[in-house]
């Protein structure tokens, strides 16, 4: 028998295995299952901790955020009230009725000297003789002008038990406008929902002398907190600017207290209730962490099969659709995508999108071409004007002068042949002026002859060699068509002209059966060509936005391709 056949040797290899099993599977994963059964809560509760803090740090700052809003409030309409009064010393002349002065200022507004002296008040319940007296920074005379507005300390005016906070400015007549509002009722409009919630206690607190002292102007909640003791957390570092979060153990359980200054009046804002209330329902709830994780694994896995299949994938495909609409591909959106309900309608809502905006589109290309034509009738007409007119009046007093130099003594003949030659200067100069205004060759001899004739013209001034090439047989095109090629070919030119630093330029007409193709180049220094015509504009390139805008009318398809090495192509190609 040998030793593999031997009853101890399987006992010990079975054994071995079972061993081998518990030790690398089972026990493994019965510690990780404990490991997180038992441990899954005490990192909870540190999570919980943490995310309760964080909570109301976010809530705190939110708070003060509201509170500081309905302060600036106050502020724009004290000002506001001090620029209507003007000069004047009484309220006749603001825009706020009683009843609007009291919902914003519930204890109401009164005027001063710079001395204190009261001048008038809106209401007769309150000593408003008395409040220089409790309140004295608006009147001394070392206040500059531009330190208001100022917030006082909590005041309760003598003979009342309301106590307010006075908010003082400077009118233009030099005088004090105060107004008094109660604190607490700003702050119970503005945050007292959150009060409400039962389980945070809110602190809302103000500085006053002697330094280290303060009032308490809201406090709300169940949680009880030594508001008067400065020593509390939080108290002090809201008064001292600081915004965070503090830990404290209380009668009731671990405290988190959260605090923020309320920055254009120097308040304090705390926030403080007991985590543990609100975490104790979750850290049960992860005692059953390990059940869950196997159908989570598989809802998992299904969620992210669903989400792929039905939302990625059509959102992907409606990506590359929106892209190309904004290419002003307006057919590729139509391509259905698929997808949740969502998708569908977020597509059939682009689709009509795409829809007006081919309509405007059309619309625009429409008012455009009319403007176009309005202009080069203008041109037209102008050029007209020029040479029956102007030229005309010029070739007359050419010929005067050529009469008077025959008569006129050989001292006067050097003085008026400069004169002939100035006055033939400026015929010359107003025939080039009239021929840009209206190419006269397009309507007689056709785009080539008027192109080529344009290319000659403008190389002495261009200052480069600009070489003009024609081929196949010349058809004419529609006046409106031939006459935009014109253009863009000559705002092409004027750009080489004025950007390019080019050394040579080429001008192009290639005739076809079906197209002409007219094709600018230069090898100048290029430049970065815009992705989307819409770009144009805010690069400055309005020259090319008016090729763009011409080549749409007339429905040519319009490229242009710049580099430093080669230069710019405008390449114009019109179907017949």
């Amino acid at each position: 028998m040998s030793e593999s056949d031997h009853p101890a040797v399987k006992k010990s290899n079975w054994r071995g295995f079972t061993l081998q099993l518990f030790l690398i599977t089972i026990l493994p994963l019965t510690v990780l299952l404990l490991v997180v059964a038992f441990g899954s809560q005490t990192l909870h509760h540190e999570a919980m901790r943490s995310l309760v803090g964080d909570r109301d740090l976010r809530t705190v700052r939110a708070a003060s955020s509201s509170i500081e809003r309905e302060v600036t409030h106050l502020t724009g309409a004290i000002q506001l009230i001090a620029r209507e009064m003007g000069d004047q010393l009484d309220f006749s002349s603001i825009r706020f009725t009683t009843d609007e002065i009291a919902s914003t200022f519930e204890g109401g507004i009164a005027l001063y000297t710079r001395n204190g002296d009261l001048i008038r008040a809106s209401t007769t319940g309150m000593d408003w003789a008395a409040i220089p007296a409790l309140f004295t920074d608006p009147f001394k005379a070392s206040t500059p002008n531009d330190s208001m507005p100022v917030f006082s300390n909590l005041i309760t005016p003598p003979g009342t038990t309301q106590s307010y906070i006075f908010l003082a400015t400077q009118t233009e007549a030099g005088n004090v406008l105060l107004g008094a509002f109660s604190p607490r009722n700003l702050i119970d409009v503005t945050i007292g929902d959150l009060a409400n919630s039962g389980q945070v206690t809110i602190l809302v607190i103000s500085p006053k002398k002697p330094k280290g002292d303060f009032d308490v102007l809201y406090r709300a909640g169940p949680t009880k907190m030594d508001e008067y003791v400065r020593s509390h957390p939080g108290i002090t570092e809201a008064l001292n600017g600081e915004s965070g979060i503090n830990y404290y153990q209380g009668s009731e359980g671990e405290h988190v207290v959260a605090f923020t200054p309320i920055h254009p009046v120097g308040w304090g804002l705390v926030i403080e209730e007991a985590w543990e209330d609100i975490a104790s329902p979750y850290l049960i709830s992860t005692q059953s962490a390990p059940l869950v994780l196997a159908p989570v694994f598989i809802l998992a896995i299904f969620t992210i099969w669903f989400g792929a299949r039905r939302i990625v994938t059509p959102l992907q495909k409606l990506e590359k659709q929106a892209a190309g609409l904004a290419r002003g591909d307006f057919e590729a959106i139509r391509q259905q995508v698929g997808g949740i309900e969502e998708i569908r309608n977020l597509q059939f809502e682009l689709i009509d999108m795409a829809d007006k905006l081919k309509a405007a589109q059309q619309s625009l290309r429409s008012y455009i071409g009319a403007i176009t034509a309005g202009i080069e009738n203008e041109r037209r007409n102008l050029a007209r004007e020029l040479h029956d007119d102007t030229i005309q009046a010029l070739i007359a007093l050419n010929q005067r002068i050529q009469l008077i130099s025959l008569h006129s003594p050989e001292t006067q003949k050097s003085s008026l042949s400069e004169l002939q030659s100035l006055v033939q200067q400026a015929m010359f100069n107003l025939r080039r002026t009239v021929r840009g205004l209206r190419p006269i060759y397009l309507e007689d001899l056709g785009l080539v002859a008027s192109v080529e004739m344009l290319v000659r013209e403008m190389e002495p001034t261009a200052g480069i060699p600009i070489t003009f090439i024609s081929k196949g047989y010349e058809r004419r095109l529609d006046t409106q068509s031939e006459i935009s090629l014109f253009r863009m070919v000559q705002e092409s030119l004027n750009n080489v002209m004025h950007h390019a630093e080019a050394k040579h330029a080429w001008v192009e007409l290639n005739f076809s059966e079906t197209e002409l193709l007219v094709q600018i180049r230069d090898d100048g220094k290029g430049f970065m060509v815009p992705f989307n015509p819409a770009e144009f504009p805010k690069r400055g390139h309005f020259g090319l936005l008016g090729l763009q805008e011409r080549a749409e009318i007339i429905g040519a398809d319009y490229q242009i391709q710049s580099s430093s090495e080669a230069g710019t192509v405008v390449t114009i190609k019109v179907e017949k």
